[in-house]
Formats: structure tokens, sequence, C-alpha cells
């Protein structure tokens, strides 16, 4: 199983949708087998970053003493909402009602973190855990609907980033996300638009800056080469292995 903090390296949300897909084993089967590179960067990161390894944010669960327990467990009760009801509509991505139902969720979540997060500002790990400061990301990285709200939590996701508390590549999908938003290239290459609504993975990389070193900065941010994402991608949006609804784990 490949270390949570790798999977949304993986799986990168869509420009068009904001979604995210669950890692089920016959993608990581299928990973294995048409990408093999990506296998070898995900043991990579996994010994580069083993505080963030799914072994590392299960040692932070067990040790405790968080501070904010109540604010943990009302980001992992909104994170699970926000991963069934995406997953639910990347499984049937032409049913309206899916969508329209992932997107409450996402503006349920927006309301809430601008009440709480202005009072106390982006989590720290010492409130909410590892686990916590990954799920408060998620929600960020889905309020599409209220872009200078994500621009204020930019600096603060970057602290944490430089802290250890999440991945540089969260920080740099959070980049990526701002700047399509703004209409302005990309600057990793982690956002992608869906072209066609019966197949998520018929997609194409956005505009991004600078191409020919568009590796380099990946690389700088803990991203692997964009061929092997790109070939990733394909492999866990395809329709023939949409994720389930209930079976939620990855961003």
């Amino acid at each position: 199983m490949y270390p949570a903090f790798v999977r949304r390296c993986v799986v990168a949300a869509l420009s068009l949708t904001a979604a995210s897909a669950a890692f089920a084993d016959a993608k990581e089967d299928a990973v294995k087998a048409k990408c093999p590179a990506v296998v070898a960067w995900t043991e990579k990161m996994a010994k580069a970053h083993p505080a963030l390894s799914d072994e590392g944010v299960e040692r932070d669960n067990k040790a405790g003493g968080f501070s904010d327990p109540d604010l943990r467990d009302e980001l992992r009760k909104r994170l699970e909402a926000d991963q069934v009801a995406r997953n639910a509509w990347i499984a049937s991505p032409q049913d309206k009602a899916r969508y329209e139902a992932m997107d409450k969720v996402d503006k349920d979540n927006l309301a809430w973190m601008k009440e709480h997060f202005s009072k106390k500002g982006f989590p720290h790990a010492n409130a909410v855990g590892l686990a916590g400061v990954n799920a408060a990301f998620i929600l960020v990285q889905h309020a599409v609907a209220d872009v200078p709200f994500m621009q204020s939590m930019l600096p603060q996701i970057t602290a944490r980033g430089e802290a250890g508390e999440l991945s540089k590549s969260d920080v740099a999908m959070l980049i990526d996300r701002l700047l399509r938003q703004a209409g302005k290239p990309q600057r990793y290459g982690t956002q992608y638009a869906g072209t066609n609504m019966k197949d998520l993975s018929d997609m194409k990389m956005d505009p991004v800056e600078d191409p020919a070193h568009l590796d380099e900065r990946r690389a700088s941010m803990d991203l692997m080469p964009h061929a092997d994402y790109e070939c990733a991608l394909r492999i866990f949006y395809a329709p023939d292995t949409a994720p389930a609804p209930a079976s939620s784990t990855a961003h």
C-alpha cells in the first residue's frame, strides 16, 4: 500500500471537478504493471519522509496528546463526508444529483472553515495531529467556491509544509490550483482538465509555465516526473475501476 501522502501526489485533483479517486488494490496493481517508475518513486518518497507515511501518521495517532481533540474529530467527520460524496460522483460523473450532493458538502465545509480557521488559523499538528492537518488541507483544496479564502490559507499551508506537517507536494497542488483559478498557467503540472464526462481518465494537463523545466520544478516539490504521473492518473480515473462511494481513502 502506498503511503497516504504519496497517493495524493499520484492522484491529482482535476481542475474541472476538484475531484479525487480512492486507491483500490486493483488500481495499485495496474500502476505497478503499467507505470513501473511510479513504484520506484513512491519507495523513494516513503524513505525520504517517513513521518508522513501511513506508519508515521499511525504513530502520531497513537501518541495522542493533541490540544484540540474536538477540532480533530470535526475535521475527520468533514473529510469523510467530502470523500464519500466525491467518490460517489467519480463513480458516475454524469449524475447531476451526485454532483450537487458533492457541491453541497464542499460549500458546507467552506462555511465552517471560514468561521473556524479565521479565528484559530489553519491547524497545527500539535492541535489535531498529522491526520487532522491533512484533512484540513484537503478541505481547503476543495474550497474552489471561494478563491480568496483559499489564497488566504496558502501562507499557513506553506508553513506547515516547511515544518514537515504536510508534504511539499500538497503545497504545490494548492499553488497550481490557485494559479489556474486566476486564469494563469500552473507551475508544477498537478492540475488536469477532464475532456469526457463519461470517462474521467480522458484528460489533459492544464496550461503550465515553462514546460521545458517542468520536471525540475516538480522534483523540487517531491513530485514525480509528469509522464509517470499522467500514466498513473489515467489508471486511477479509468471508469472500469471507479471507486465505491464508501471506500474513500485518498485525496
